[in-house]
């Protein structure tokens, strides 16, 4: 966990910066920060490492969680969003997407919120998981226009829109030459439309489980 706990550092970090480069005179660019937490649910994610270590799955959900707590003592106007891909069950706005399942909208995080991604947690939260969601095909193409949707119903004004990407498959469309490409056109469109939207930067990351 401290790889993961350096990385949420950093990412504080950078945050800082982007805010000093977005800041110049009389004019600074404000409103809620925004992240939406995109999982792979696929059954790699659940196996557990040697010695009994912790699935990345698990991994995941333990950063989920240390950012949802940290943002409701320091940030908590901000919107955090969690949607899990690769999923057998499709839940989402009017089910557009097969094999997505959003399974916290765009809100301020929260108690109940953190509860919830407790359940997710260790033995039984992989249980809970597989009953909930399952694991099923992937389109990660179709999960990066989910979240994009996610944002059409916020009237808020948002400083920062980001998405972080957990997953620990190299190639999540198993070759999938079609479906690669979908998903980095859909990437580059929403780098695109954050930037211009927003007048501030909009930083998509994909973080790689080892």
């Amino acid at each position: 966990m401290a790889e993961w706990n350096e990385f949420y550092q950093n990412e504080d970090e950078q945050q800082e910066e982007e805010e000093a480069e977005f800041s110049g005179g009389d004019y600074k660019v404000s409103g809620r920060d925004s992240l939406v937490f995109l999982v792979d649910a696929s059954k790699e994610m659940f196996i557990k490492g040697e010695d009994g270590q912790p699935s990345n799955f698990d991994m995941t959900m333990q950063v989920v969680r240390s950012v949802y707590t940290s943002k409701i003592i320091s940030s908590h106007r901000d919107l955090i969003a969690l949607v899990f891909y690769g999923t057998e069950q499709s839940k989402n706005p009017r089910n557009s997407f097969k094999h997505v399942y959003v399974y916290h909208d765009l809100d301020e995080p929260g108690a109940k919120r953190v509860q919830e991604v407790d359940a997710l947690r260790r033995e039984k939260g992989a249980q809970l998981a597989a009953q909930t969601m399952g694991s099923g095909e992937t389109s990660l193409g179709d999960a990066l226009w989910c979240c994009a949707n996610l944002y059409s119903d916020i009237k808020l004004r948002l400083s920062h829109k980001r998405l972080m990407i957990f997953t620990c498959r190299d190639e999540p469309h198993g070759g999938d030459s079609a479906k690669d490409r979908q998903a980095r056109t859909k990437a580059s469109d929403l780098k695109e439309t954050g930037q211009s939207e927003e007048k501030a930067a909009s930083v998509y990351r994909t973080v790689f489980c080892t």
